[in-house]
């Protein structure tokens, strides 16, 4: 039975353009998943989900002779793909979907087991790899270009999930400018064509080594952009800077109080999120009504956001009106001896409260005023006013008969909320109230 090469000189480090590779199943062992401390309810709810599932789903760690697919690495996810046995009748490949590194080992979570001298076929999801290459190589360009100007020293990096944005985080924030010139300069190179290579040595920095990582028994790669850059690193690479395509820087946020996060894409990726975002811009000059343009989309939609913020200051003024008038009435109730009903189908807790401001100080011998809001299955607000014992008594009656409102409260007020209103809710909380 053949060895396996070590994670550092696998097939698609060797040849990051590899598509396919026939390989031997070197081990097979089932995957035990490690058990973590859980509290009681913990337990019980793994329990009762372990009960629930009849067929659970296993798989095996299996180790082949050499791979294809990269096991993740460098910031770098890993590869999938599909094994296929080239010794059985089958002919259905084995989805891969993920691939790890344990010490040097390259490990695959396989959904079947694999007998030990099996020979398999290998297959990568190029467009994939392709992609990781592009965010990968291209964060290597970046930071190169970074590291030549004053106190921007890449600190760490992530590269985006389902196509999205990657980051590096930064020790400062680069002004508008510098970001402008570093995308240049990144473009310049990738147009030029600067060749790529990867090779191995003693010598280089190892600090960066996982910790698990026997250097003595393993390989360490340096990934060499030209003369501009010469970085270890583990993952998949391209060939020649053309292969980037293009980077786009894009925008910077604050993280860990001093530090700066700069988020950027690069080739397809880069491509696919400026469609998306010219047809966004489209849409919404086509929503405000403006042209495609951005400084006119700008501009129009900050017009939007100004008559919205218009139309709620007017919203407000109106809801402060209706509450008084409603106190008034609410307090006109209240002297004539009866206890008083608000409800209000489309109004919040805000309007409620606004009411219970204007009528507070009306509220005496042993009335109380109960307030409600909302509709059909969004429920909504109860509120109950009056004296303490009153208070308490009328919460009761309204509990009694509408058993799914829940609430709490001390005094003369006494807050809930009803999930849903059901047929005769209302009705029923009315008449506690007459």
């Amino acid at each position: 039975m053949r060895s396996a090469h070590v994670v550092g000189a696998l097939a698609c480090q060797r040849d990051s353009y590899l598509r396919s590779i026939e390989a031997e199943v070197v081990s097979c062992v089932k995957f035990s998943p490690p058990k973590a401390k859980q509290t009681n309810g913990q337990k019980k709810k793994q329990a009762a989900a372990d009960s629930s599932s009849l067929h659970p789903r296993d798989s095996w760690l299996v180790e082949f002779s050499d791979s294809v697919l990269f096991p993740e690495g460098g910031g770098q996810p890993c590869d999938y793909g599909s094994v296929l046995s080239l010794s059985s009748s089958s002919t259905e490949p084995i989805p891969i979907t993920r691939v790890e590194r344990q010490g040097l080992q390259c490990v695959y979570h396989v959904g079947e087991a694999l007998a030990p001298g099996l020979r398999v076929r290998q297959d990568v999801d190029f467009n994939r790899r392709w992609d990781h290459m592009q965010q990968h190589t291209g964060q290597h360009l970046l930071s190169a270009v970074m590291d030549t100007y004053e106190n921007l020293k890449t600190l760490g990096w992530g590269m985006g999930t389902d196509g999205g944005m990657n980051y590096v985080d930064l020790p400062r924030k680069p002004s508008q400018s510098e970001m402008q010139a570093i995308q240049d300069r990144c473009n310049e190179i990738i147009r030029e064509n600067v060749t790529i290579t990867v090779t191995t040595t003693d010598s280089a920095e190892t600090t960066k080594l996982p910790g698990d990582y026997d250097q003595d028994k393993g390989l360490v790669r340096v990934i060499h952009i030209g003369e501009l850059d010469h970085n270890t690193c583990c993952g998949t690479h391209l060939s020649q800077t053309s292969h980037i395509s293009l980077i786009l820087l894009h925008f910077t946020q604050p993280v860990h109080s001093t530090n700066f996060r700069l988020y950027f894409s690069a080739g397809d990726r880069a491509i696919k999120i400026s469609t998306e975002s010219i047809n966004a811009l489209r849409a919404i000059a086509k929503t405000t009504s403006s042209s495609s343009g951005p400084a006119e989309v700008v501009t129009s939609v900050k017009r939007v956001c100004d008559t919205a913020e218009d139309l709620k200051r007017r919203e407000r003024s109106l809801l402060s009106d209706i509450a008084r008038f409603e106190g008034e009435r609410v307090k006109a109730v209240l002297q004539s001896g009866k206890n008083a009903w608000v409800y209000r189908p489309s109004d919040t807790l805000d309007f409620l409260n606004r009411v219970v401001f204007e009528v507070k100080d009306a509220v005496g011998d042993g009335r109380i005023v109960v307030l409600a809001s909302g509709e059909g299955h969004g429920g909504g607000p109860v509120v109950v006013i009056g004296q303490k014992d009153s208070v308490s008594k009328a919460v009761r009656k309204i509990q009694e008969l509408v058993s799914h409102i829940k609430g709490g409260g001390k005094g003369e007020r006494w807050q809930g909320k009803a999930k849903e209103w059901m047929k005769g809710d209302l009705e029923a909380i009315k008449s506690v109230v007459e």
